[in-house]
């Protein structure tokens, strides 16, 4: 569980499918989600593994959650989200998704 904290997920279901996230930690059986705008550090989405898809990119924050130098700020995942979308990578599979 916890070397996937730090990387960037995909929901495959419900509303938010699709939308890339960072995952932020483990709690009670389902991993806490955020993307530094809406779901924030304060206020993780909760997703259970079956309902998600992992995504290992180079740009990802596992480094900052690691190292512990203090707490990861809603900027570095929203900036991190953000050029991983960039990418597109994400809109392609979301219109995969979608079709």
């Amino acid at each position: 569980m916890k070397k996937e904290i730090g990387s960037f997920a995909v929901p495959k279901a419900g509303h938010d499918r699709g939308k890339p996230y960072v995952v932020v930690g483990y709690e009670e059986g389902k991993y806490l989600l955020a993307d530094g705008k809406i779901r924030t550090m304060e206020k993780p989405r909760r997703k259970q593994r079956k309902h998600l898809e992992f995504i290992h990119a180079q740009d990802d924050l596992r480094k900052l959650f690691s190292e512990g130098e203090g707490p990861v700020r809603n900027e570095e995942i929203k900036r991190a989200v953000r050029l991983f979308s960039a990418g597109g990578r994400i809109k392609q599979e979301v219109t995969d998704v979608q079709e």
